[in-house]
């Protein structure tokens, strides 16, 4: 399924200079390749009314210690690298797999980068009207899955000696696990929500995260669900609270 990504850069600034942002659509807003499809497209649509010139190029996506890091790579070829979208018009920008990810035992990260470049008359042009131009930058991340996929996901719950609930989570298969929402229901018929948590992160596989759960009333012990909101649909998995 394809989402289309708005990037309206709104800015109110306390100043009497305005602020132009521009409006560009995205899809989709992650690429899948593999082994047997190792060639993508992703679609950019100028919503705004001037032209936009932007540079695409594909970078390594890496993570240190929780923190992430920029490399450059040569595993994935861009094509246009730099092109303009006139307004109301689709570019077309295609990906493809340079290297071979048969070997690889867990997924590849990456991302294609996007960025504004600004014309030259654009900066004469605001100058004069005491207008401030917003550049765009959008990533967009490339994830190229190894020719055996596993996924494996454990999940357990937690109860703080502040009595908060807290869901952890190690990702000990070989593809990313993507995390939107966590929602906790009483029992086994996830009916009744009894806490959630807005989370937003990507796990790389090896890594592990802990969340604290907003409880909407008071947990007890005993049988729960956790729905999992992913990149992939919803997971529901069976879960206990120990006692106090």
């Amino acid at each position: 399924m394809r989402f289309m990504l708005h990037t309206a850069l709104r800015l109110a600034l306390m100043m009497p200079a305005a602020v132009i942002a521009a409006d560009l659509g995205i899809m989709p807003v992650a690429v899948q390749l593999g082994p047997q499809h190792d060639r993508a497209t992703v679609q950019i649509v100028n919503h705004g009314t001037t032209p936009m010139i932007l540079q695409a190029e594909a970078i390594a996506w890496q993570r240190h210690n929780g923190v992430d890091r920029d490399a450059p790579t040569s595993d994935l070829i861009v094509n246009p690298p730099v092109f303009t979208v006139q307004p109301g018009r689709t570019q077309i920008v295609r990906l493809g797999l340079r290297r071979a990810s048969a070997e690889a035992a867990k997924e590849s990260t990456y991302r294609l980068v996007l960025r504004e470049v600004p014309a030259p008359q654009d900066a004469e042009t605001h100058a004069v009207q005491g207008n401030v131009r917003v550049l765009v930058a959008l990533r967009v991340p490339v994830y190229v899955a190894p020719a055996v996929v596993a996924r494996d996901e454990r999940w357990q719950l937690r109860r703080q000696a502040d009595g908060a609930v807290v869901a952890e989570v190690s990702n000990a298969g070989n593809v990313h696990l993507k995390i939107a929402t966590l929602r906790l229901h009483d029992g086994v018929t996830a009916q009744t929500l009894s806490a959630e948590a807005i989370v937003g992160a990507v796990l790389f596989p090896g890594e592990a995260r802990s969340i604290q759960l907003k409880p909407n009333a008071a947990l007890g012990s005993g049988p729960h669900t956790l729905e999992v909101l992913t990149d992939r649909g919803p997971q529901y998995v069976a879960l206990s609270l120990p006692s106090d």
